[in-house]
């Protein structure tokens, strides 16, 4: 009994982190920075060493993204003379204020245009601004570059060996635990699914938030397969037929069981609104901009953001200036439009504000004590790593708290820098806003009407295609509608959320995307099914028209 009980809570906590991955970056962070932090200690290293390392170990860490082993071996081995490069460069132009700002501008537009090459870009662009970063938040100058060099690698080594010695991976492991994952929520799925044709409209809440669950591991899981080195996995084919298939299922049985527990029609009305949207589909209808104009406009966004900062912080602080350029940086990751930049922004303040208070009261109880001190810093690192990504203002939170440690330890720490850090954050995101709003501006109703004719060109894809010889039609296409489907519904977050005041918008969006969503459903499960009859294609790839415009 008792091993049954354990083993359902496992299966409850796994499923709760699909992969394990945030349990195990978490892990990773601290142990990668304690095993730096020690090394440095025993080689009585001064504290601008020991900042230098942590931080670097804690980077590590944060910027490599990809779940692969072999993909994050790569980037940690081209991470590591990006870093030394951005952090030399900051300490030589240390005594030259104006010849450092600028060079910080030419690396943001460097690092956010560098996105346009997927994961690795993205991360490299992170090793090289939270370099840069360093070397001002530590106020390096040359002559201790000899020195932190060693520092750097000591951490890159730190982190080398707790990724593939101390907290090993494989992909194949991975892939278990994400399938098993899967499999556990839609377990949990169904029997939602029971509970609404037993009692009716009592347990619809629970079903949506479980079948989005399940959608979520779903596209987890796919994006693992497809982003998997080539001849690394085996039967990848039939494991992303598996999950397209069960989670179309899951997604259109559950659909059905809300529509019967409210008394509604359980047929999809999908012509009225393919006709509605037909104009989308019809030839010379606008297209989006490629991926390559995505991240010039964003990377020229970026720097006029943080140019706005620089010269803001200035006034603010001359000495902390850089915490401003730092939102400024951060508010734009994952961005596509200017309503996206207004909601990052309030997450980061919301989680500054409240961390301030929390990492002072640590501060207080450490005060004194700084195995205690290390010990909150590290419980704060591991906050950070293992919180959702969608809870960005709790990741700001405990990066808060982080920061609050080390300036605890480095008995910098004041009530008044903390207050000085909500204003360097208020004019970050104040910047980031304005930049969004003002350099080359995509407005959300922009991105969501992109975003839908998208959604729609796949849609059409998918019912005048025929499968390709030796490849089920439903494993082509699946992934191709579910990024679609889940770029737009992205892309109406901002609309759908409860701060928007035009009520009768919101429930405009609501309806087009329950209609889009029984659309996509309908179609996955027919397409799996094999209902659709075979016809020639002529157009181009369906992965080309979902990924056509996504710079990220």
């Amino acid at each position: 009994m008792v091993a049954a009980k354990t083993v359902s809570l496992w299966e409850r906590f796994a499923a709760a982190d699909p992969g394990l991955l945030r349990l195990t970056a978490g892990l990773r962070a601290i142990l990668g920075l304690a095993l730096t932090l020690a090394t440095l200690t025993v080689l009585d290293q001064p504290s601008v060493v020991l900042l230098t390392g942590g931080f670097t170990a804690v980077v590590t860490s944060l910027a490599i993204s990809d779940p692969h082993p072999r993909n994050q071996f790569r980037t940690l081995l081209a991470g590591a003379p990006v870093t030394l490069a951005a952090l030399t460069a900051g300490g030589l132009l240390a005594p030259f204020p104006f010849a450092s700002h600028l060079a910080f501008l030419l690396l943001i537009f460097a690092a956010v245009y560098a996105r346009r090459f997927g994961r690795r870009g993205l991360d490299l662009g992170i090793y090289a601004f939270m370099a840069y970063f360093l070397s001002q938040f530590a106020r390096i100058q040359p002559h201790q570059l000899p020195q932190l060099t060693g520092a750097l690698t000591v951490a890159f080594a730190a982190a080398a060996a707790t990724r593939f010695c101390l907290v090993p991976t494989t992909s194949y492991g991975i892939l278990r635990r994400l399938r098993a994952a899967f499999d556990r929520r839609l377990r949990d799925a169904r029997q939602a699914m029971s509970e609404v044709l037993a009692d009716g409209e009592v347990g619809v809440g629970r079903l949506e938030r479980r079948l989005d669950r399940l959608h979520t591991s779903a596209l987890l899981l796919q994006e693992f397969l497809y982003e998997a080195p080539e001849g690394l996995l085996r039967d990848t084919t039939a494991e992303l037929d598996r999950t397209a298939h069960a989670d179309a299922t899951a997604q259109r049985l559950g659909l059905l069981a809300i529509r019967a527990s409210t008394a509604s029609s359980a047929n999809t009305e999908t012509g009225d609104l393919t006709e509605r949207y037909r104009v989308a589909l019809r030839p010379g209808a606008t297209q989006p901009s490629g991926p390559w104009r995505h991240t010039t406009r964003q990377a020229f966004q970026v720097t006029a953001a943080a140019a706005l900062a620089v010269l803001g912080g200035q006034l603010v602080s001359p000495h902390l200036w850089y915490w401003a350029v730092v939102t400024a940086w951060v508010v734009f990751i994952n961005a596509e439009h200017t309503g996206d930049v207004l909601l990052q922004s309030g997450r980061r303040l919301i989680g500054t504000v409240a961390g301030v208070p929390f990492g002072y009261g640590l501060a207080v109880l450490a005060d004194g004590h700084t195995t205690l001190a290390l010990a909150f810093l590290l419980a704060c690192v591991f906050g950070m790593f293992y919180t959702p990504s969608g809870s960005y203002w709790a990741v700001t939170f405990f990066i808060t708290g982080s920061l609050s440690m080390v300036l605890a330890v480095l008995r910098t720490l004041s009530p008044e820098l903390l207050v000085l850090r909500v204003q360097e954050t208020v004019l970050g995101a104040g910047c980031g806003i304005l930049a969004a709003a003002l350099i080359v501006p995509t407005t959300v109703r922009t991105a969501a009407d992109m975003r839908l004719r998208e959604l729609l060109l796949v849609l059409d894809h998918l019912m005048r295609c025929a499968p390709q010889a030796g490849v089920p039609k439903s494993v082509l296409d699946a992934h191709d509608l579910d990024q679609a489907l889940e770029a737009f519904r992205k892309a109406c977050r901002p609309l759908l959320h409860p701060l928007n005041p035009g009520r009768a918008e919101r429930a405009r969006v609501r309806r087009v995307l329950d209609r889009v969503e029984a659309m996509s459903f309908h179609a996955r499960s027919r397409t799996s099914q094999g209902l659709l009859p075979p016809q020639p294609c002529t157009r181009r790839s369906t992965s080309a028209v979902c990924h056509q415009g996504d710079g990220r």
